[in-house]
């Protein structure tokens, strides 16, 4: 399957619609059942051995955990987009028949946008997706390498006992791995492809809801652009305005569908952030600078991207969704006869309600919903480090 060849119309998330098919997201149903063997990977390679094995000091425990929490926000919203297959679905039905119409019937100035702006999201993803990768390559061959060098200086030097640098922080089913050459072995044969199981999992995560957010942003941005071009000689066209009516609508319609997909991935994504973030500036604070400092600032970072992404993302689709209403009302509509009037005047109310991702319908994910993250965060922070 090649990801990069865009084989659907501009204004369709292609790469997210194929990178989900291999998880069984999208595809046909009898590939469903791809989900299965990623959660059992999760289940038995990660939440068994770091909630039953323990951990053998304070610093560790805290790595483990945070460890953990951000695995299950990776793999739990995967299985969350997963539960709502049907409305992906539902919503890639509805993108292809919006592009396809834009493409169609629009101005030439609203195509010109519309595959600008596909090309520019299929570029962002190219490159976020080679920034993952060397991530992740970093992640996994840094523990290697510290072993190696850990190992060499130990032949050298027989009064040392060899302590071995692990992918990722757990007691694996009682394995010697920290000590013995051949269970760390064993351990490194299926942590490295579990990691980058990880790795992709998360990516393709963030890209798909990221991508369906801002191809939905692109739409309200074409219905602007589109009733702009319509209405820049001051004279109204009943029929193009009818179809600027059904093109907001759509736009609108695929906008719910993204916030009732995303909307308990997001609540997750909002909890789990608190405590990942809570817990890393635990380590931070009471370790010093080493590997593990490292790779868990490497997660950190990451997490904190994926925040501010679905935080940055669904505000422009909120303001986007707003500045349809301010394009109206630029238009001239009032002048405009009685039939023109309450076509636009049905954009208008549509338009005002507030359009955009939410966390479990509670709040929306906006730059100021990412400020009290912030703020709560530090305060949970604060009670954790005074207790240590």
């Amino acid at each position: 399957m090649n990801f990069l060849l865009q084989d659907e119309p501009a204004g369709v998330p292609h790469i997210s619609i194929k990178l989900l098919q291999l998880f069984g997201v999208t595809g046909r149903p009898e590939e469903r059942f791809r989900i299965l063997p990623v959660m059992l990977t999760y289940f038995f390679f990660i939440v068994v051995p770091k909630c039953f094995f323990g951990y053998p000091d304070l610093e560790i425990t805290i790595i483990g955990t945070a460890e953990l929490i951000f695995q299950s926000n990776t793999f739990c919203g995967m299985f969350l987009l997963f539960l709502n297959r049907h409305k992906l679905a539902q919503f890639i039905t509805q993108v292809r028949t919006f592009s396809l119409t834009v493409l169609r019937e629009s101005p030439p100035a609203v195509v010109q946008h519309l595959t600008t702006q596909h090309d520019f999201i299929h570029k962002i993803t190219k490159i976020y997706c080679i920034v993952v990768m060397f991530a992740a390559h970093f992640y996994v061959l840094t523990p290697l390498l510290s072993t190696l060098y850990a190992f060499y200086g130990t032949v050298r030097n027989d009064n040392v006992i060899v302590h071995y640098t692990l992918q990722m922080e757990e007691n694996f089913y009682g394995l010697q791995t920290r000590t013995t050459t051949s269970h760390y072995l064993l351990f490194g044969m299926i942590m490295t492809p579990t990691i980058y199981l990880c790795a992709f999992t998360g990516t393709v995560k963030i890209l798909s809801i990221c991508n369906i957010t801002m191809y939905c942003t692109l739409y309200f941005q074409l219905v602007q652009l589109k009733l702009r071009t319509v209405t820049q000689d001051n004279t109204f066209n009943r029929q193009e305005v009818k179809s600027i009516v059904v093109m907001h609508q759509d736009a609108l319609n695929c906008a719910s569908l993204v916030e009732s997909i995303t909307s308990l991935v997001l609540l997750q994504q909002l909890l789990l952030c608190v405590m990942i973030w809570s817990s890393m500036l635990l380590y931070f604070t009471v370790s010093g600078f080493d590997l593990n400092f490292i790779n868990l600032l490497v997660l950190f970072a990451f997490d904190t991207t994926e925040t501010f992404a679905y935080c940055y993302f669904g505000e422009q689709l909120s303001n986007e969704s707003a500045r349809v209403a301010h394009t109206v009302y630029e238009s001239g509509w009032e002048t405009q006869t009685t039939d023109i009037q309450k076509d636009l005047q049905l954009i208008l109310a549509r338009a005002q309600r507030p359009v955009g991702i939410t966390a479990g319908k509670f709040c929306y994910m906006n730059m100021k919903q990412l400020g009290i993250i912030v703020k709560t965060t530090y305060s949970i922070y604060v009670i954790l480090r005074d207790q240590f």
